[in-house]
């Protein structure tokens, strides 16, 4: 039926007048079949427009921006020494750490020094574990899409200043300054690295600068640096003979059944980065197999482990950095344990 928009009447379906009026009924048909055909669903494409704007948008933003991207930025321009990108992308939570051209370079030496290490700031960027660096949101990018930077670990450093009116600094900064002879005070924190750090301090009367290469890095994040004794120093400073007197390493001193005692590598440690990063064969060259025995327990002794070797637990305490924990039971990070397997080994 039809309904005729004149009078109001139903006409049956093949009228094309009103039976009542005599109007003609095809012009709603026509009207409302031309008006649906010059009336195209904007709404509709602008929605469909705007949801496919918006995906490749977030994809696009996900592709350069994303957790992923930025680590990749950040592992790249660390294997490519590039500052520029490493400064912007490294923004500390803690805005006591410094991101500067020392920093950078101290970072730097140390990804050269232990190539591994980027693969183990890699891992711990990806499965979000603790280490050197982690991942974090730090704002928002167009006010829609997370800001991802690179936050660093800080390190605290403890010294000890062996004279008086000591003056700390690297490069380009001064660290601080330690009045007396004997006090302790702590630096930092400082971006994870290795720093040259140049102590001058006053001895008897007698101004005198040493330099030495602090390891900043690892699990414990207060470290303590050791310069030479006052002995050692004054040694040091009499020298006229042109000879290099080293200030990181001592001599020997043994019991009876020739185990070292107070023997000093590097900052304490005969392998200093042993609790870091994967060590390789060539790192073990030249030590002598009571070398090797005391490298593969520092390992454990890092963490505070207790010894059942008299000889072992002597050596140890004689340690400025070690410290007792009976509560720590053996358990090693996985390059640890490489580490211990590839010492035994050579022992």
């Amino acid at each position: 039926m039809r309904k005729c928009l004149t009078c109001q009447e139903m006409n049956p379906e093949k009228e094309e007048f009103c039976m009542n009026c005599g109007a003609f009924l095809s012009f709603r048909r026509a009207s409302v079949k031309k008006s649906f055909i010059q009336r195209p669903p904007l709404y509709q494409m602008v929605l469909a427009i705007v949801i496919i704007g918006g995906f490749f948008g977030y994809y696009a933003m996900q592709t350069e921006y994303g957790k992923e991207a930025v680590a990749e930025q950040f592992i790249t321009a660390l294997i490519t020494q590039d500052t520029n990108t490493l400064n912007e992308l490294i923004v500390p939570k803690d805005s006591r750490i410094t991101v500067d051209k020392d920093s950078l370079q101290a970072l730097l030496a140390l990804i050269e020094k232990n190539p591994s290490t980027v693969q183990t700031i890699e891992n711990n960027l990806m499965e979000q574990n603790k280490g050197m660096f982690s991942m974090r949101a730090s704002g928002k990018r167009l006010g829609l899409f997370p800001l991802y930077t690179i936050n660093p670990t800080g390190y605290i450093v403890e010294v000890e200043s062996i004279g008086d009116e000591t003056i700390l600094s690297t490069e380009n900064s001064e660290i601080g300054y330690i009045k007396k002879r004997g006090e302790t005070a702590e630096f930092g924190p400082f971006l994870a690295g290795i720093y040259p750090i140049k102590m001058t301090t006053i001895i008897d009367g007698e101004t005198i600068s040493e330099e030495i290469q602090a390891n900043i890095f690892g699990e414990n994040h207060a470290i303590s640096l050791f310069f030479p004794s006052v002995e050692e120093v004054a040694l040091i400073a009499k020298q006229s003979n042109g000879q290099d007197a080293s200030i990181t390493n001592k001599a020997e001193s043994s019991t009876e059944n020739d185990t070292p005692v107070g023997k000093i590598y590097n900052d304490y440690f005969i392998l200093p980065t042993s609790g870091d990063t994967y060590l390789k064969a060539s790192d073990l060259k030249g030590l002598s197999k009571s070398d090797l025995r005391l490298a593969r327990n520092e390992i454990y002794a890092r963490y505070g482990y207790i010894f059942k070797s008299k000889e072992l637990q002597a050596y140890f305490d004689s340690q400025t950095w070690y410290v007792p924990n009976d509560a720590y039971g053996g358990s090693l990070t996985e390059w640890e344990k490489h580490n211990v397997a590839l010492i035994k080994s050579k022992e």
